[in-house]
Order: structure tokens, then sequence, then C-alpha cells
């Protein structure tokens, strides 16, 4: 009888043991099966660009993709980045490329996928020819812009396998910006007008750098019915004619410097000197100063903090 019940409660253990086995087995086999699904996602070029898995080792042909690749920690998945890449945010040791690539220097690098902006690829379509021919994976994404920044993110995260840390960095910067608000709320609101170079051009409304300053309480002086400028649209048309119509307007001038475009910048000496601007509160009281473009304009989310830092610093806020 004591045998016979050993028994069958053995016998019972026996198969829960293997109903669990049996349960795990399964897991690991869906598991399995999902971890080798293809992933896939549609370009800022509209073509639907599939990885075997999350790329491993990628070339980032943008400052922009680089740094936001290193705000959602896959910083140890570059094999390559522009060779403008700031040695500040992304590690001196990662090979730079020239100013355009050939597809010899990509493919020496073996990446899984290539990123790049939208707007470049459009003007260097011979490289994408190569890098179809060499059966290089790329994909083109537009610079996030503030409104289409979480599914920006998530598109970065699906490539890298870095799902988890993309949604953790877009929470981060809400709250930044969050705070930046908050801390503005009993400020004076004083209006900013950006110099982007010596055409006088200046921040388009939705670009990052408006919405920079706008986080810190100030108002941003441009126009939105401006015209964009070719290949950069973050800037539009301003000149200085405009700015001086408005002078009396203006608090605080920020000029950029170490401009991307090709357009030579405009000092701070030279602002304060123009006869034009001399009625202008922010040359009346000194609020003009230098900043550098990568550190105002350059959507990257790993320099956010230190960005809307140096707005603060800059702007000089009066209580109300």
């Amino acid at each position: 009888m004591v045998q016979n019940h050993f028994y069958q409660t053995t016998k019972y253990k026996t198969g829960i043991i293997m109903s669990f086995m049996t349960f795990i087995f399964i897991l690991m086999i869906q598991g399995t099966a999902l971890a080798s699904k293809p992933l896939a996602i549609i370009d800022d070029l509209q073509r639907k660009v599939e990885l075997p898995r999350p790329a491993v080792r990628i070339v980032s042909l943008s400052n922009s993709h680089t740094e936001n690749l290193v705000a959602i920690r896959a910083v140890r998945q570059l094999v390559g980045v522009n060779f403008s890449a700031d040695t500040k945010w992304v590690l001196k040791n990662i090979p730079r490329l020239s100013r355009l690539p050939s597809v010899e220097q990509i493919s020496g690098l073996k990446p899984d996928i290539v990123i790049m902006d939208a707007d470049w690829a459009k003007m260097n379509k011979d490289l994408l020819k190569d890098l179809d021919k060499a059966k290089i994976r790329y994909v083109a994404l537009n610079r996030p812009k503030w409104a289409v920044l979480e599914r920006y993110l998530e598109k970065l995260g699906t490539l890298s396998g870095r799902s988890k840390e993309a949604a953790q960095t877009l929470l981060l910067s809400e709250k930044s910006l969050s705070k930046s608000a908050i801390r503005s709320a009993k400020m004076r609101k004083l209006k900013v007008f950006v110099v982007a170079g010596a055409d006088y051009s200046t921040c388009a409304p939705d670009s990052w750098g408006a919405r920079l300053i706008n986080a810190t309480g100030a108002e941003i002086l441009t126009d939105a019915k401006g015209t964009k400028v070719q290949d950069f649209s973050w800037y539009i048309f301003y000149g200085p004619q405009k700015l001086a119509n408005n002078t009396k307007n203006v608090d605080v001038i920020i000029t950029l410097k170490n401009i991307g475009r090709g357009v030579p910048p405009v000092s701070r000496e030279s602002i304060i000197k123009d006869i034009r601007f001399k009625e202008t509160p922010a040359v009346k009281y000194g609020r003009v100063w230098e900043m550098d473009e990568s550190d105002l304009m350059l959507p990257s989310l790993v320099r956010l903090d230190s960005s809307l830092l140096k707005c603060w610093q800059l702007i000089g806020y009066e209580t109300k």
C-alpha cells in the first residue's frame, strides 16, 4: 500500500516536472522564433529596410543620428562615424569617415547597417547605388523634429536593438523640457533672435533650436511664413534689414559659430558695432552672445541638458 502510494506520488511529480519542462521548451522555441524573425522599418525615403537581427555593427554618416545612438546607449555598436563627429560626445577611437566616403571605405568596416540623413542621401545617389551593388544595407532618416521624436527613436531603437533604452531616453528628454518650463514660469519672457550666419538667416519655427529657446521660457523671434533655406530646412531666410525693423523687440541675440552649411558666421563684436542695431535692447544691455551651432541646432538628445543650460546662461533672465 505504501509502495503504491509512493509510486503514485512519484508518477504525479514526474508528470508535473515533464509538463513544466515541455512548457519551458515551447517558450524557448517561441523565443527563438521571435529572435530570428527579421525586423523591418520604413525609412524616410519610403524604403522598407529589413535586418535579420538588430545591428551589431553600425556606421553613422550623420552627427545627429550618431549622438542619438550614443544617447540610447548604442555607442559600442558604432564602428564608423561622420568625419565631423564631436569627440566630446563620440569616442575618439571610433573611425571617422571622409566627407563623402566611398563604398570601399564603408564596406571595410563590415557594417550591418549604414544610417544617414535622408536629405544627404538624396544628394548622394551614386553612393546609394554603390551600397546596393555591394549589398550593404542602409537606412535614410530625417533629422528628428520634436513633433516626431517618439517615432524617430522607435526606429533607431529597433535598428540597434535598443528599444527599451530609446523609450527611456524619450522620457528623460521630456522630463528635462518639463523641468525647464517649470523653472521659467516666473520669469519675464525675453525675445530672442538667432543669427545663423552672414545671410542673417535664423531658426525655423519648428526647428530644434527654436524649441530649446522656447523651453527656457523665452520667445523666439522668427517668421512662420519665412522661406526655408534649401537643404537646411531648419533655417529660414530673414535678413539684417528685417531684423533692424524689429530692433526694439529683440532682448537677446545669439549668433552662431562653427556653422556647417558653408556660410560665414557673424561675430558678437560686428553686431554690437552695427549702427542698424544700436537701439536694440540686446545691444544696449550687452546681451549679444556667441554659441556653437551644434549646441543649439543639432537634434541631439545626448547634449540636451547641456544645451538647455547654455541657453539659460546666455539668455540671462530678469524676474517679473
